[in-house]
């Protein structure tokens, strides 16, 4: 040091002593903290919602000194500021708070160990976050909490050092860093670590620095923030930041497989998700030949148009999804594109190669695919109906009918048509010559073709006969099969009838509208609304209605609503069930059983309209050897005011009297009939109108009513019966038409054709009773040496217990009113009597009735 130097200082530090030593006031001493400062700036998430920020207030806590809080100018997701004054060193807590208008904290961030640089302005980009909501759903991206810079300001030349804060909401996962800047440079090291050193270009100016946050399973953030590069300091400079979390791309898959063929399609599936709810951008590209249904759409579906050369996985299709932000994500899905062959359909057969109305054509196919995938067969056809298709293995099989009629010059298709897996398809046409009628104005019915079962579909107007496959069930669904003449010609034969040797129906509606009487058809066109022919089944919760020509004046004998027939001389009886259904407005006959049948007529309601001029109606009609029971029926209304002929409500007729077999063993019993000429008409006979042989036809409990005679042959009866050893018992008959009162000779309760009485009979069983119990009803009738019933000349019978003790006789069902001296009248129009018995001791007895020289006994059995 030069002499003149060390004078300087010397005395320069002589003032000073001097100044401490002497009595002037003390000068405070020359301060050294708060000596630092930082510029904030504070991104924001696009997350929050716009307009809910109001302030945003930034905040450093020096390790050593006072907090320093300062207002930060901004709107939307940019706010600026200056901290000063801050007492420097390492380890200050800074953070920046958002707030609503009401002052409630919208988004917050807190960032500790930060060094504050001495008497050198810091950079300070900080990014506050919402309150979570809660664990994360799925992956979600990272957040950059803050970036501190060393310098707010970096002069041309000079390294910038930073630091990353930042943190996964998904527990556990690691992070990745990724530096980037639009101007200088990184070293190679220190572009993937959390605190690089950036040297600035020597140019100065403006710059853009990215630091891009990445997890393991590729959710990624970035936050772009500038730096300014320039020749001296100016802290207070204006500057940016900006926080983007990248779309994440949560499914990328390909249906149904990821091999494909050359030319079929393949349907692509993504979900994106961007937490800042940017709206995001999709772009598909594809590494193979092919088109895309909707390249920018995030479902969408690719078509290979040729085969790549590579072997699988030879085709890459890559999904992009860009938020506008600079976040990009994107996924792949590989493919296997091959060259797919069609099936091939090989054998084919039909059943017959033409059919008629009701008559099942079986197609049969077998086809076979090159590449083993599996098969579908598809059966369609232009006209008719088709049952439900059945497979097995690569061999198909359908049925093919129509029930009526096809329109004009219509040929029968049906196509089938195999389909593998990649959509690749190969068809066959079967045709089917028809043999059936043509339809006129009216279309076929729409109808469906189930296993064993035919359903209507509508309602539906034909012009010639709806016919029931062999073994189906017709099922009218609650529709309406109206008949009307065809142009130029009448309606024949049945509305709807069966095929084969079992057919069975439900559930429809029969009626006929506006049909003519031009000739009068006999046989199978003879008019009817439902016919079984030659087939057992059952007819149940159906209606036949109007089922008549000439506006309901139609002479013609025919028009049956419900029609079960077999020819006289079949091989084998046909039994069907005829229940619960009603016939109204019918020509002819309500239900008619005729030829080798054995027919349950059971809750049927049977309306014959009332008196009649045109035409004698019956209700119930079995003939030509017919057989059955007949129970539980309302018939009502079948009467005739023309010569010669009657009505009837149940009818059996048959012998040579019509040249016809008898009716045998028929059962009729519980049925409600009201104000018909005749009941219940049994007419069978000789052709002289003499008793047939024995026909043991059973007439019981039924109920019988007339109200005034309008026949005008006349004659009216209850129950009328040329002879046939049949049982009439215990039917309730009354009203004026019935009463032989009215009109003696003309009206009768029970007109029966018999000789005089030679015995009683017992027509129930014998019993079996609790000693001390009353019995059930016993039941005898005087009846002639045929078993017809007869009036005895003396009708009081006695009763005898066969020398049993304890045995008492009573006229009702309790046992309480005892007949007197145990006698019995025989008496009304059935000439019989009722009565039981009561035994006080167990044991066989033998109940014997007694009187005008005839005699007649029944064991019975008390336990």
């Amino acid at each position: 040091m030069k002499r003149a130097d060390t004078t300087h200082l010397a005395l320069l530090a002589g003032v000073m002593l001097l100044a401490a030593g002497c009595g002037l006031h003390e000068e405070p001493p020359i301060a050294q903290e708060p000596s630092a400062s930082a510029r904030v700036v504070v991104a924001l998430p696009r997350s929050l919602p716009a307009g809910s920020v109001a302030r945003v207030v930034a905040t450093a806590t020096p390790a050593q000194g006072d907090a320093v809080t300062q207002e930060l100018s901004g709107e939307g997701a940019q706010w600026q500021g200056v901290l000063r004054r801050l007492d420097s060193g390492a380890e200050a807590t800074v953070g920046a708070t958002a707030v609503d208008a009401q002052g409630a904290t919208v988004a917050r961030v807190e960032v500790p160990n930060v060094t504050l640089a001495r008497r050198r302005p810091g950079l300070l980009v900080l990014v506050p976050q919402p309150p979570p909501a809660g664990e994360p759903v799925g992956n979600a991206a990272p957040i950059v909490d803050a970036v501190v810079g060393s310098d707010a300001v970096v002069r041309p030349g000079a390294e910038l050092a930073l630091h990353a804060v930042a943190r996964d909401p998904n527990a556990g996962e690691a992070l990745t860093y990724a530096w980037r800047a639009t101007g200088g440079s990184f070293s190679f090291a220190d572009t993937t670590v959390d605190k690089p050193t950036w040297t600035a270009p020597v140019e100065g100016g403006a710059f853009t620095l990215t630091l891009q946050v990445t997890d393991a399973r590729g959710a990624a953030a970035t936050l772009d923030f500038g730096v300014d590069v320039l020749h001296g300091s100016s802290v207070d400079r204006a500057s940016s930041a900006e926080f983007n979390r990248w779309p994440s791309l949560s499914e990328l898959s390909a249906q149904p497989a990821k091999e494909v063929g050359v030319g079929s399609p393949v349907a692509l599936q993504s979900a994106s998700v961007d937490e800042d709810g940017d709206a995001l951008t999709h772009a598909w590209t594809a590494t193979c030949e092919g088109a895309f249904s909707d390249a920018a759409a995030p479902q969408a579906s690719f078509t290979p148009s040729a085969l790549p050369v590579a072997a699988c996985d030879n085709c890459r299709l890559t999904l992009t999804v860009t938020d506008g932000f600079g976040g990009r994500r994107e996924g792949t899905v590989e493919l296997c594109v091959v060259r797919r062959l069609p099936p091939v359909i090989g054998a084919t057969s039909q059943s017959s190669p033409g059919a008629g109305a009701a008559e099942l054509v079986r197609l049969l196919a077998t086809a076979e695919d090159p590449q083993g995938e599996p098969l579908t067969f598809t059966w369609t056809t232009n006209v008719g109906l088709l049952g439900p298709a059945g497979r097995t293995g690569n061999t198909g099989e359908v049925d093919w009918s129509a029930l009526s009629c096809l329109p004009t010059d219509v040929v029968p298709e049906v196509q089938l048509t195999v389909t593998n897996a990649s959509g690749l398809s190969d068809s066959h046409v079967f045709t089917v010559e028809w043999g059936g009628r043509r339809c006129g104005a009216h279309p076929p019915c729409l109808a469906t073709l189930e296993d064993a079962r035919v359903t209507l579909r509508a309602d539906c107007t034909t012009e010639s006969t709806i016919f029931i496959p062999d073994g189906y069930t017709f099922d009218g669904a609650g529709h309406v099969l109206t008949a009307v003449d065809a142009e130029g010609g009448h309606f024949q034969g049945a509305v709807l009838r069966n095929k084969g040797a079992t057919a069975h129906v439900r559930d429809v509606t029969v009626s006929a509208r506006g049909l003519s009487e031009r000739v009068c058809d006999v046989g199978g066109d003879s008019l009817s609304g439902i016919l079984l022919d030659g087939a057992s089944g059952s007819i149940l919760d159906s209606e036949v209605v109007d089922l008549h020509q000439k506006e309901g004046e139609g002479g013609c004998q025919e028009g049956t609503a419900i029609s079960v027939r077999n020819a006289e001389d079949a091989e084998a009886v046909t039994q069907v069930e005829v229940r619960r259904n009603r016939v109204a407005g019918y020509q002819k006959v309500g239900i008619l059983g005729s030829g080798r049948v054995d027919v349950t007529v059971e809750g049927n309601t049977v309306e014959g309209g009332g008196p009649k001029a045109t035409i004698a109606r019956n209700g119930i009609q079995l003939s030509y050897g017919a057989t059955g029971r007949v129970t539980g029926n309302t018939v009502t209304g079948h009467s005739y005011t023309g010569p010669r002929f009657t009505a009837s409500g149940i009818l059996v007729a048959g012998g040579p009297l019509y040249d016809a077999p008898l009716c045998q063993g028929v059962v009729i019993r519980d049925n409600t009939l009201a104000d018909n000429d005749v009941g219940i008409n049994l007419s069978q006979a000789e052709a002289d109108y003499g008793p047939p042989e024995p026909t043991r036809l059973e007439v019981v409990e039924n109920t019988l009513s007339s109200a005034a005679v309008t026949n005008g042959y006349p004659y009216q009866a209850a129950i009328s019966d040329l002879g046939g050893a049949n049982v009439i018992s215990r039917n309730r008959i009354s009203g004026a038409g019935y009463d032989p009162a009215t009109q003696p000779g003309i009206t009768f309760d029970v007109d029966v054709v018999a000789e005089e009485a030679t015995r009683v009979v017992f027509l129930t069983p014998s019993r079996e009773v609790t000693a001390g119990a009353c019995s059930g009803a016993l039941v005898v009738q005087s009846q002639d040496a045929l078993g017809n019933l007869s009036a005895l000349a003396a009708p009081t019978l006695v009763l005898d217990a066969g020398g049993a003790e304890g045995v008492t006789f009573y006229g009702d069902a309790a046992c309480t009113e005892k007949l007197a001296g145990s006698e019995l009248v025989l008496e009304g129009a059935q000439r019989e009597a009722v009565f039981y018995f009561q035994a006080t001791q167990p044991g066989a007895l033998t109940v014997t009735v007694t009187g005008d020289s005839i005699s007649a006994q029944q064991a019975q059995t008390v336990r």
